[in-house]
C-alpha cells in the first residue's frame, strides 16, 4: 500500500510541477518531468521511480498537451531510465546517480527518438535531436544537480525522524 501511495504522491506532484512550468513557459528548459522522477527514484526505489518516469510524460500530455506529440512518446522510455537508474543505485554518490541516469537517459532518449521518428516520418536527425535536447536542457540539468541532492537528503532526515518517532 505504501510503494502505491508514493507512487500516486509522486505522480501528483510530477504533474502539478509540470503545469506550473509550463504555465510560465519554462517546462523545456527546466525539465521538470526529469526532476520528479529523479526524486522518486532517488527516495521511493527504482520500480516507483520506473512507473512514476514512465507515466509522467503520458499523463502530462494528457493533462495539458504538454510534451506535444509526438515529444512525449520519446520521453517516456527516457524518463523512465531517469527514475529507475536513481532507485538501482542507491549505494553510489547521489551526484554521480543523477549524472549516471543523465547520460543513460539521453542515449535511451537517442534510440527511441530515432526508431519512433523513423515509424512516424520525423525528418530531424538524431544527433541534431540530440543535441538540441542537452542545449535546450541545460538548466534543467543544473537544476536536477542542485534540487534532486538537497530535496533526497532533506526527505532522507525527515523520514528518519518520522520512523524514530513512530518506533
Amino acid at each position: 500500500m505504501r510503494k502505491l501511495t508514493y507512487t500516486a504522491m509522486w505522480l501528483a506532484v510530477g504533474v502539478a510541477l509540470a503545469y506550473l512550468f509550463h504555465l510560465v513557459n519554462l517546462g523545456r528548459m527546466f525539465l521538470p518531468l526529469h526532476l520528479v522522477a529523479m526524486l522518486a527514484g532517488a527516495t521511493s526505489g527504482a520500480l516507483i521511480g520506473g512507473i512514476v518516469g514512465g507515466l509522467l510524460p503520458i499523463l502530462s500530455f494528457l493533462t495539458m498537451g504538454m510534451p506535444p506529440f509526438p515529444m512525449f512518446l520519446f520521453m517516456v522510455p527516457e524518463v523512465f531510465v531517469y527514475g529507475f537508474i536513481l532507485g538501482a543505485t542507491k549505494e553510489r554518490n547521489i551526484f554521480l546517480r543523477i549524472i549516471m541516469a543523465i547520460l543513460a537517459g539521453r542515449l535511451v532518449y537517442s534510440v527511441s527518438y530515432y526508431a519512433i521518428g523513423a515509424l512516424i516520418g520525423i525528418k530531424l536527425q538524431p544527433v541534431t535531436s540530440i543535441l538540441l535536447s542537452f542545449t535546450t536542457g541545460i538548466p534543467g540539468i543544473v537544476l536536477q544537480l542542485v534540487l534532486v541532492p538537497l530535496v533526497y537528503r532533506r526527505l532522507q532526515l525527515i523520514l528518519e525522524k518520522g520512523g524514530k518517532e513512530n518506533a
